[in-house]
């Protein structure tokens, strides 16, 4: 009987969800469920009560991630209440927590894009970071849904709210530059595809974004060719780039577009500013940090100064009076909280 109900729901995810990874996914968690509820309870779909599902919560809370609970339990709230059309088994999911990921500085993806040197390299990385692509979008791309003249390239394939991306004409040159050096595929049906791997057991082929290693492993390899000493992922630049773009004030709404976001709050969590990018901000805001010993070095001389013109004759008590009061105001001057 499972069998024949997780047939009936993988249609019924393939007529609601145009992303595939997402109907894997689902298709994916909701099979380890029912093998959960045979195994645990020896329990079939027809046996389901409210408390079964929230056992399975349980189980998920003592060995999964928050994050990971957040696609496992939404998938069988997916299938128990808009398949099964029981709400009564609904359960609660958790929000996904936030990690502050350890983006790449400025510098170290601008190494990153110079490491790439075939036009295919090139191309994959400008999609990554003037395209904000993800791995699957790419490996799906499609000589058809470019649009040189108005400079947008169209995904058929996106979880995202917009179907198509902005080129820069950066990007659309080494797009241009590319197609004139790709390899024939092998099969006539992937004339249309963009990216043809050009070396390799897969020469020929395109890559696909049920096996999105293609870009893993180029990300892996320009960035070892950068001599990077961090691990470096296709995951980590998206983020990288829209947090470097936060950093160089740009306005949000622009990011929000260009990385396709239909909510400003996805944008603001690919943010990933740390206290380190504080510092640096504020060290280039005031060009030479005001410290306590700065401060009190110029003070002194200063203060030297001064004493020595009594000392000399040019001044009397009255005038060194009115010299040490204008001090005293300097120091406002170079106490960080008045500034």
């Amino acid at each position: 009987m499972n069998e024949k109900i997780m047939e009936e729901y993988q249609q019924y995810l393939r007529g609601k969800y145009r992303k595939s990874h997402t109907r894997k996914n689902y298709y994916r968690f909701v099979s380890n469920f029912l093998e959960w509820l045979s195994e645990t309870k020896g329990q079939s779909i027809e046996e389901l009560k409210p408390e079964d599902t929230h056992d399975y919560r349980t189980y998920c809370q003592e060995r999964f991630t928050v994050n990971g609970n957040v696609g496992r339990l939404s998938a069988l709230n997916n299938f128990t209440g808009k398949f099964l059309g029981r709400e009564d088994l609904l359960i609660y999911v958790p929000d996904s927590e936030q990690s502050n990921k350890q983006v790449l500085s400025k510098e170290e993806l601008d190494k990153y894009v110079a490491s790439a040197e075939t036009s295919l390299e090139k191309m994959v990385v400008s999609l990554q970071v003037d395209g904000l692509l993800r791995p699957s979008e790419i490996c799906e791309l499609k000589l058809g849904n470019i649009d040189f003249e108005n400079r947008k390239l169209y995904l058929d394939d996106t979880k995202t709210g917009n179907n198509y991306i902005i080129m820069s004409r950066s990007l659309a040159g080494k797009i241009a530059e590319y197609k004139g050096q790709r390899v024939s595929p092998k099969k006539e049906e992937d004339e249309d595809r963009l990216i043809i791997i050009d070396k390799g057991n897969c020469k020929g082929l395109p890559p696909t974004s049920s096996r999105p290693d293609f870009v893993y492993n180029l990300t892996k390899r320009l960035a070892v060719r950068a001599k990077i000493k961090r691990n470096v992922y296709p995951y980590l630049i998206k983020p990288s780039v829209i947090t470097n773009y936060f950093n160089e004030n740009v306005n949000p709404k622009t990011i929000q577009r260009m990385a396709r976001h239909k909510y400003i709050e996805t944008t603001l969590r690919y943010d990933h500013t740390d206290d380190m990018t504080v510092k640096e901000f504020l060290d280039r805001k005031y060009n030479k940090p005001q410290t306590i010993e700065n401060v009190d070095k110029e003070g002194l001389k200063e203060a030297a100064e001064v004493l020595q013109r009594l000392i000399d004759g040019e001044i009397d008590i009255k005038k060194l009076a009115k010299e040490i009061e204008s001090l005293k105001h300097k120091e406002h001057k170079y106490d960080m909280a008045y500034r």
